[in-house]
Protein backbone atom coordinates (compact mmCIF):
# COMPACT_ATOMS: atom_id res chain seq x y z
CA UNK A 1 0.00 0.00 0.00
CA UNK A 2 1.57 3.21 -0.74
CA UNK A 3 0.36 5.92 1.14
CA UNK A 4 0.71 9.65 0.11
CA UNK A 5 1.39 11.84 3.29
CA UNK A 6 1.57 15.21 2.55
CA UNK A 7 2.36 18.22 5.95
CA UNK A 8 -0.81 20.36 6.35
CA UNK A 9 -0.28 24.02 4.61
CA UNK A 10 1.96 26.58 6.42
CA UNK A 11 -0.42 28.09 8.74
CA UNK A 12 -1.50 24.85 10.22
CA UNK A 13 0.79 24.47 13.47
CA UNK A 14 0.62 20.82 13.17
CA UNK A 15 -1.21 18.07 11.20
CA UNK A 16 -0.71 15.85 7.78
CA UNK A 17 -3.21 14.60 4.91
CA UNK A 18 -2.80 10.83 4.35
CA UNK A 19 -4.05 9.58 1.35
CA UNK A 20 -4.00 6.27 -0.62
CA UNK A 21 -4.97 3.93 2.57
CA UNK A 22 -7.39 1.04 1.49
CA UNK A 23 -9.31 -0.58 4.74
CA UNK A 24 -9.89 -3.78 3.10
CA UNK A 25 -6.44 -4.09 3.00
CA UNK A 26 -4.24 -5.54 5.95
CA UNK A 27 -1.74 -3.22 7.01
CA UNK A 28 1.23 -4.68 6.37
CA UNK A 29 4.40 -4.02 8.96
CA UNK A 30 6.34 -1.18 6.49
CA UNK A 31 3.13 0.76 5.53
CA UNK A 32 2.06 1.17 9.56
CA UNK A 33 5.71 2.40 10.59
CA UNK A 34 5.45 4.68 7.85
CA UNK A 35 2.14 5.92 9.52
CA UNK A 36 3.67 5.94 12.94
CA UNK A 37 6.73 7.91 11.81
CA UNK A 38 4.09 10.39 10.57
CA UNK A 39 2.46 10.54 13.71
CA UNK A 40 5.20 11.01 15.77
CA UNK A 41 6.56 13.81 13.40
CA UNK A 42 2.85 15.55 12.72
CA UNK A 43 0.99 14.68 15.54
CA UNK A 44 -2.41 14.70 13.98
CA UNK A 45 -2.76 12.92 10.81
CA UNK A 46 -6.04 12.99 8.50
CA UNK A 47 -7.28 10.25 6.18
CA UNK A 48 -9.08 11.15 4.10
CA UNK A 49 -10.73 10.24 0.63
CA UNK A 50 -10.97 6.39 1.52
CA UNK A 51 -13.67 4.03 1.27
CA UNK A 52 -15.78 4.05 4.90
CA UNK A 53 -14.19 0.89 6.85
CA UNK A 54 -16.39 -1.47 8.24
CA UNK A 55 -16.10 -1.76 12.36
CA UNK A 56 -14.48 -5.05 11.79
CA UNK A 57 -12.04 -3.02 9.44
CA UNK A 58 -11.58 -0.14 11.28
CA UNK A 59 -11.20 -2.39 15.10
CA UNK A 60 -8.28 -4.05 12.96
CA UNK A 61 -6.54 -1.20 11.86
CA UNK A 62 -6.17 0.32 15.39
CA UNK A 63 -5.12 -3.00 16.46
CA UNK A 64 -1.85 -2.65 14.43
CA UNK A 65 -0.62 0.34 16.40
CA UNK A 66 -1.80 -1.21 20.09
CA UNK A 67 -4.01 -2.58 22.60
CA UNK A 68 -7.76 -1.10 21.84
CA UNK A 69 -9.22 1.13 24.62
CA UNK A 70 -12.44 -0.24 25.30
CA UNK A 71 -14.27 2.37 26.44
CA UNK A 72 -17.58 2.23 25.40
CA UNK A 73 -18.37 -1.00 28.16
CA UNK A 74 -17.54 2.48 30.94
CA UNK A 75 -20.12 4.61 29.23
CA UNK A 76 -22.59 1.70 28.67
CA UNK A 77 -22.62 1.64 24.88
CA UNK A 78 -21.15 -1.55 24.21
CA UNK A 79 -21.81 -3.41 21.02
CA UNK A 80 -20.77 -6.01 19.33
CA UNK A 81 -17.05 -4.65 19.06
CA UNK A 82 -16.38 -2.80 22.18
CA UNK A 83 -13.59 -0.98 20.80
CA UNK A 84 -15.32 1.46 19.42
CA UNK A 85 -17.08 4.03 21.16
CA UNK A 86 -20.35 6.03 19.44
CA UNK A 87 -20.21 9.58 19.69
CA UNK A 88 -23.42 10.81 19.02
CA UNK A 89 -26.60 13.05 19.74
CA UNK A 90 -28.67 10.51 18.20
CA UNK A 91 -31.50 8.62 19.90
CA UNK A 92 -32.69 5.19 20.15
CA UNK A 93 -36.80 4.10 20.09
CA UNK A 94 -36.55 4.21 24.04
CA UNK A 95 -35.45 8.04 23.63
CA UNK A 96 -31.93 7.09 24.99
CA UNK A 97 -28.47 8.25 23.24
CA UNK A 98 -26.97 5.27 21.00
CA UNK A 99 -23.50 7.15 21.94
CA UNK A 100 -21.81 9.48 24.61
CA UNK A 101 -22.27 12.95 24.92
CA UNK A 102 -25.11 15.26 22.91
CA UNK A 103 -24.65 18.77 20.21
CA UNK A 104 -22.86 20.62 23.08
CA UNK A 105 -19.22 22.02 22.41
CA UNK A 106 -16.78 19.89 25.01
CA UNK A 107 -14.01 21.25 26.46
CA UNK A 108 -10.10 20.75 26.02
CA UNK A 109 -9.07 17.60 27.01
CA UNK A 110 -7.08 14.20 26.52
CA UNK A 111 -8.71 10.87 25.77
CA UNK A 112 -9.08 8.64 28.85
CA UNK A 113 -6.56 10.58 30.96
CA UNK A 114 -8.78 9.41 33.94
CA UNK A 115 -7.57 6.01 33.61
CA UNK A 116 -4.56 4.57 34.94
CA UNK A 117 -3.64 3.33 31.80
CA UNK A 118 -4.46 6.32 29.51
CA UNK A 119 -4.83 6.84 25.54
CA UNK A 120 -1.40 6.52 23.38
CA UNK A 121 -3.04 7.39 20.43
CA UNK A 122 -6.60 8.28 19.47
CA UNK A 123 -9.01 7.56 16.23
CA UNK A 124 -11.80 9.27 14.89
CA UNK A 125 -14.45 8.89 12.01
CA UNK A 126 -17.22 10.73 10.94
CA UNK A 127 -19.76 8.52 9.84
CA UNK A 128 -22.69 11.24 9.73
CA UNK A 129 -22.81 14.93 9.69
CA UNK A 130 -24.87 17.67 10.24
CA UNK A 131 -25.16 20.35 7.41
CA UNK A 132 -22.57 22.66 9.24
CA UNK A 133 -20.30 19.97 11.30
CA UNK A 134 -18.57 21.52 14.38
CA UNK A 135 -15.20 22.18 14.42
CA UNK A 136 -12.28 19.65 16.19
CA UNK A 137 -9.27 21.69 17.17
CA UNK A 138 -6.40 20.14 18.32
CA UNK A 139 -3.33 21.65 19.97
CA UNK A 140 0.58 20.72 20.50
CA UNK A 141 1.20 19.93 24.08
CA UNK A 142 4.97 18.96 23.48
CA UNK A 143 5.32 22.75 21.97
CA UNK A 144 3.65 23.82 24.99
CA UNK A 145 5.83 22.17 27.11
CA UNK A 146 8.97 23.49 25.46
CA UNK A 147 8.06 26.62 24.87
CA UNK A 148 7.60 27.37 29.13
CA UNK A 149 10.23 28.93 31.07
CA UNK A 150 13.37 26.93 32.47
CA UNK A 151 12.22 27.34 35.81
CA UNK A 152 8.64 26.57 35.52
CA UNK A 153 9.14 23.14 33.53
CA UNK A 154 11.58 22.21 36.57
CA UNK A 155 8.76 22.80 38.76
CA UNK A 156 6.04 20.86 36.78
CA UNK A 157 8.68 17.83 36.43
CA UNK A 158 7.73 17.15 40.07
CA UNK A 159 3.76 17.38 40.60
CA UNK A 160 1.22 15.09 39.58
CA UNK A 161 -1.91 15.88 38.96
CA UNK A 162 -6.23 14.14 39.63
CA UNK A 163 -8.10 13.32 36.87
CA UNK A 164 -11.52 12.49 36.42
CA UNK A 165 -14.56 13.07 34.21
CA UNK A 166 -16.77 13.25 36.60
CA UNK A 167 -18.88 16.65 35.78
CA UNK A 168 -16.99 17.07 32.90
CA UNK A 169 -20.22 16.92 29.90
CA UNK A 170 -22.70 19.50 31.01
CA UNK A 171 -25.56 16.89 29.58
CA UNK A 172 -25.38 13.47 29.67
CA UNK A 173 -25.82 12.63 33.33
CA UNK A 174 -29.79 11.98 33.01
CA UNK A 175 -29.08 9.83 29.87
CA UNK A 176 -26.11 8.22 32.04
CA UNK A 177 -28.35 6.93 34.78
CA UNK A 178 -31.25 6.03 32.02
CA UNK A 179 -28.46 3.46 30.81
CA UNK A 180 -27.60 2.62 34.10
CA UNK A 181 -31.09 1.67 34.99
CA UNK A 182 -31.74 -0.26 31.65
CA UNK A 183 -28.36 -2.08 32.27
CA UNK A 184 -29.91 -2.90 35.54
CA UNK A 185 -33.43 -4.33 33.99
CA UNK A 186 -31.64 -6.40 31.55
CA UNK A 187 -28.90 -8.25 34.13
CA UNK A 188 -25.85 -6.00 32.63
CA UNK A 189 -23.18 -5.50 34.12
CA UNK A 190 -20.60 -2.71 33.50
CA UNK A 191 -17.21 -1.25 35.30
CA UNK A 192 -17.24 1.98 37.03
CA UNK A 193 -15.83 5.07 35.03
CA UNK A 194 -12.16 5.22 36.75
CA UNK A 195 -10.16 8.03 37.89
CA UNK A 196 -6.47 8.31 37.94
CA UNK A 197 -3.70 10.16 38.83
CA UNK A 198 -0.49 11.26 36.38
CA UNK A 199 2.57 13.40 36.85
CA UNK A 200 1.95 17.15 34.88
CA UNK A 201 5.17 16.24 32.38
CA UNK A 202 4.86 12.77 30.72
CA UNK A 203 7.46 11.21 28.38
CA UNK A 204 6.39 9.92 25.19
CA UNK A 205 7.35 6.33 25.29
CA UNK A 206 8.02 6.67 21.47
CA UNK A 207 9.54 9.77 20.71
CA UNK A 208 11.42 10.75 24.44
CA UNK A 209 9.41 13.99 24.02
CA UNK A 210 8.41 15.82 27.77
CA UNK A 211 4.89 16.54 27.33
CA UNK A 212 2.47 18.89 29.15
CA UNK A 213 0.32 16.58 30.51
CA UNK A 214 -2.81 18.79 31.80
CA UNK A 215 -6.34 20.12 30.43
CA UNK A 216 -9.16 22.40 31.59
CA UNK A 217 -11.55 19.84 31.11
CA UNK A 218 -10.11 16.91 32.86
CA UNK A 219 -7.49 18.03 35.34
CA UNK A 220 -9.16 18.33 38.74
CA UNK A 221 -5.99 19.60 40.88
CA UNK A 222 -2.44 19.28 41.13
CA UNK A 223 -1.55 16.82 44.69
CA UNK A 224 -0.67 18.10 47.71
CA UNK A 225 -1.00 21.96 46.46
CA UNK A 226 -3.82 24.21 47.78
CA UNK A 227 -6.81 24.53 45.97
CA UNK A 228 -6.79 28.28 44.80
CA UNK A 229 -3.10 27.83 44.28
CA UNK A 230 -3.44 24.42 42.17
CA UNK A 231 -6.49 26.23 39.99
CA UNK A 232 -4.27 29.11 39.55
CA UNK A 233 -1.70 27.08 38.18
CA UNK A 234 -3.87 25.05 36.21
CA UNK A 235 -5.06 27.81 34.45
CA UNK A 236 -1.79 29.49 33.28
CA UNK A 237 -0.82 26.03 31.50
CA UNK A 238 -3.90 26.36 30.16
CA UNK A 239 -4.13 29.68 28.21
CA UNK A 240 -0.28 28.54 27.39
CA UNK A 241 -1.10 25.31 26.33
CA UNK A 242 -4.36 26.55 23.67
CA UNK A 243 -2.88 29.66 22.42
CA UNK A 244 -4.30 30.12 19.10
CA UNK A 245 -0.46 29.59 17.24
CA UNK A 246 -0.63 25.87 18.83
CA UNK A 247 -4.58 25.24 17.65
CA UNK A 248 -5.20 23.00 14.52
CA UNK A 249 -9.10 23.69 13.62
CA UNK A 250 -10.24 20.72 11.57
CA UNK A 251 -13.21 21.21 9.47
CA UNK A 252 -14.47 17.20 9.06
CA UNK A 253 -16.03 15.63 5.56
CA UNK A 254 -17.36 12.61 5.62
CA UNK A 255 -15.69 9.62 5.87
CA UNK A 256 -12.61 11.23 7.02
CA UNK A 257 -10.60 9.57 9.71
CA UNK A 258 -8.06 11.15 11.87
CA UNK A 259 -5.55 9.63 13.90
CA UNK A 260 -3.80 11.76 16.53
CA UNK A 261 -1.11 11.50 19.31
CA UNK A 262 -3.44 11.27 22.41
CA UNK A 263 -0.53 12.23 24.64
CA UNK A 264 1.10 15.20 22.96
CA UNK A 265 -2.21 16.82 22.17
CA UNK A 266 -5.33 18.03 23.37
CA UNK A 267 -8.37 18.35 21.74
CA UNK A 268 -11.79 19.87 21.61
CA UNK A 269 -15.24 20.46 20.06
CA UNK A 270 -17.63 22.94 19.26
CA UNK A 271 -21.52 22.64 19.56
CA UNK A 272 -23.93 22.53 16.90
CA UNK A 273 -27.49 22.51 15.91
CA UNK A 274 -28.71 19.37 18.03
CA UNK A 275 -31.82 18.56 15.63
CA UNK A 276 -29.50 17.84 13.13
CA UNK A 277 -27.70 14.33 13.64
CA UNK A 278 -23.95 13.48 14.05
CA UNK A 279 -21.91 10.23 14.37
CA UNK A 280 -18.97 9.76 15.19
CA UNK A 281 -16.87 6.31 15.97
CA UNK A 282 -13.94 6.91 18.15
CA UNK A 283 -11.04 4.56 18.98
CA UNK A 284 -8.25 4.35 21.39
CA UNK A 285 -4.98 2.47 21.87
CA UNK A 286 -3.69 2.45 25.49
CA UNK A 287 -0.36 2.59 27.36
CA UNK A 288 1.51 3.15 30.89
CA UNK A 289 3.05 6.83 31.50
CA UNK A 290 5.42 7.60 33.64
Amino acid sequence: MELDITPLPDNAPLGAMVRGWDPSEPLDDETRDHIAEALARYRVLVFRGQPQPTDDELVGFVQRFGDPIKGSEWFRNAGNLPEILPVTNIRGRDGVRLGVEGAQDLEWHADYSYVATPAKMSFLNAVELPAEPPRTYFSDMVTAFESLEPELQDKLRGLRATHSIANYMAEPDRQFQAKVERDAAAGVEAPPIPEAEHPVVVRHPDTGNEILYVSRGITRQIVGMAKPESSALLKELHLHATRPERVYAHDWELGDLVMFDALGTLHRRDSWDPTQRRLMRQLSTACAIS
